[in-house]
């Protein structure tokens, strides 16, 4: 029984190898076809006595191209099976290349429309996704933040480092808390027991908040008025009346 699988198997490799030397002879005997068909067909157009050597010169050109196209189909008929085996093998690796480096590309995407659209610059702070930050380093396949939080009613800085994944810019929309450099208006959100006074303790904040920002109003004032004349926009302004 070894005998036998053992034989079989050197006469599979016999065959295949007799394919190859046909493929490889009859690819030899195409090109000594092409070369001397193109030369005997070059010769004749040149005793050819033409109206002129322009018409001359075309025909000859005409030829050669059509040599050409001619060993071309005889060569993919001739590796035809090879050719296709090889297709087959190239599509697998290169899918097996794309699957294996989709997060890299989607990465290398994202930092891309990062340098390209330029959302955001260090310093700035923004939102992605479930992610706040600062934007403290940035580069074609991540982002790293200094965390704003953890709660979103929080606006300080937690002292934790977040990485983004550049990825993550091509999937979520981006929050620029930054727009307007120094200031920027923030909403509180206060808590009031019912048997408190909403009178007495909103009196209360603005006078605070009178003594605290009074000295930044107009600072803040001219600085969205010069944001809104640079960016055509329509913006509420500090008040603390």
């Amino acid at each position: 029984m070894s005998f036998f699988s053992d034989f079989l198997s050197e006469m599979i490799s016999i065959l295949k190898s007799w394919d190859i030397l046909k493929q490889v002879s009859s690819t030899v005997v195409l090109f000594l076809a092409f070369f001397l068909f193109r030369w005997s067909v070059i010769v004749t157009i040149r005793r050819w006595n033409a109206p002129s050597p322009d018409e001359k010169r075309r025909w000859i050109i005409q030829a050669k191209n059509i040599s050409l196209i001619i060993l071309a189909m005889g060569l993919f008929g001739i590796w035809a099976t090879e050719l296709r085996a090889f297709a087959i093998s190239l599509v697998a690796v290169a899918a097996a290349i794309a699957i294996s480096t989709k997060e890299v590309l989607q990465c290398f995407l994202g930092g891309f429309y990062k340098a390209s659209a330029r959302p955001f610059e260090l310093r700035d702070r923004i939102e992605v996704g479930n992610f706040r930050g600062e934007v403290i380093d940035h580069n074609f396949f991540s982002t790293t933040l200094l965390e704003i939080g953890p709660s979103r009613d929080n606006q300080q800085l937690s002292g934790r480092q977040i990485v983004l994944p550049n990825s993550l810019l091509l999937s979520n929309a981006i929050v620029n808390q930054g727009l307007q450099q120094e200031y920027v208006l923030q909403s509180i959100r206060v808590t009031v027991y019912p048997e408190e006074s909403l009178q007495a303790l909103e009196s209360a904040m603005l006078n605070a908040a009178n003594a605290e920002c009074s000295a930044f109003l107009e600072p803040a004032r001219q600085s969205i008025e010069r944001l809104q004349q640079r960016e055509g926009l329509d913006l509420p302004g500090p008040s603390l009346e």
